[in-house]
C-alpha cells in the first residue's frame, strides 16, 4: 500500500534518528537546508503532512484523501518515523509531536518543537493565541482563494522578521503552487483550530525543548516560556531576533541549540 505520508531522507542511516513534521500547508523542502546541515551529525528523515507536496507525481498518484484526524494523522506520522528517533516538529508539526509523545511516548526519544504552541487559537484560559474570528476569516479566505490565503499566510509568518521582505521572498518560492489541494489545506486547518494540546503539554515524560522566535506574531514566546517552568525535562529557549521561522532565520544557532539538547539527553 502507497504510504501516505511523502518523506525524504538525509545522513547515514546509522546515526542518531531525527524525524522532521513540517507545519501547515508549508511542504518539506522549506526545512531541507535545516536537514542538510543536521545530518552532518545525524540520520534526517523529513515529512510533510498529508496531501501537502510539491512533487506533481506524488500528488497525482495519491488515491486516498488526506486525513487530518488526529489520531489518524499520528499513526501516519508514527509508521513514517525511524525507530528511536527525536521529533522535531515546526508549528502545526510541533503541535501534532506534543500529541505523539505525550500519547505514545513510547515512539519518541525525545521532542523539540520550532515556533508551536499548546493552541493556536484564543480559547478558555488561553489568551495567547489567534482571536478565532480572525482564525475563521483567514480560513474562508483559504476556501475562497487558496493561493490568496498562502500569500496571506506567508505574510504573516514572515512579519516581525529582521529582513522581513527576503523572507517572504524565500518562502513564496517553497509554496505549493502547481500542487494545491485543497481537502489537505482545510482539513488542516480544521485541526489547527481544534487541537489544544495543554494537556499533553503538561504530561511530557521525556525530554523536551521548544525554539521560540521573539518577534513572532503567530506564537507567543513568553506564554510558552512561562508554562515550561512547570515541568523539569522542558527547555524553552527565545531567539530574540527571529519571527516564525527560526530554522530559516538563525539556521547555525537552531543548530547549535538541537545538537546541544540531544547530547545532553541521549541515554
Amino acid at each position: 500500500m502507497r504510504a501516505r505520508i511523502e518523506t525524504e531522507a538525509f545522513g547515514d542511516s546509522s546515526n542518531q534518528a531525527i524525524f522532521m513534521v513540517s507545519g501547515w500547508a508549508m511542504p518539506k523542502e522549506v526545512m531541507r537546508s535545516f536537514a542538510l546541515r543536521l545530518s552532518q551529525r545525524f540520520y534526517v528523515v523529513m515529512a510533510n503532512l498529508p496531501g501537502i507536496s510539491l512533487d506533481e507525481q506524488w500528488i497525482s498518484r495519491s488515491r486516498i484523501g488526506p486525513n487530518y484526524d488526529i489520531d489518524a494523522l499520528s499513526e501516519q506520522l508514527i509508521d513514517a518515523a525511524p525507530n528511536e528517533a527525536w521529533w522535531i516538529g515546526w508549528s502545526l508539526g510541533g503541535m501534532v509531536s506534543v500529541y505523539v509523545a505525550a500519547r505514545r511516548s513510547s515512539c519518541v526519544l525525545g521532542l523539540i518543537t520550532l515556533s508551536s504552541s499548546p493552541s493556536f487559537i484564543k480559547r478558555e484560559g488561553w489568551d495567547n493565541g489567534m482571536a478565532v474570528e480572525d482564525f475563521d476569516a483567514f480560513s474562508a479566505l483559504v476556501e475562497q482563494s487558496p493561493e490568496e490565503g498562502l500569500k496571506r499566510f506567508v505574510m504573516l509568518q514572515a512579519k516581525g522578521a529582521l529582513n522581513e521582505r527576503a523572507l517572504v521572498k524565500q518562502l513564496q518560492a517553497f509554496l505549493p503552487v502547481k500542487t494545491l489541494s485543497r481537502p489537505a489545506l482545510i482539513g488542516g486547518l480544521r485541526l489547527l483550530k481544534a487541537l489544544d494540546v495543554r494537556r499533553e503539554w503538561s504530561l511530557l515524560d521525556l525530554p523536551n525543548l521548544h525554539i521560540l522566535g521573539g518577534k513572532d506574531t503567530l506564537v507567543s514566546s513568553q506564554s510558552l516560556a512561562q508554562l515550561v517552568d512547570t515541568n523539569p525535562l522542558q527547555q524553552c529557549v527565545v531567539l530574540s531576533n527571529c519571527a516564525h521561522q527560526s530554522f530559516l532565520e538563525e539556521e547555525e544557532e537552531c543548530v547549535r541549540h538541537i545538537e546541544n539538547f540531544i547530547d545532553a539527553n541521549n541515554p
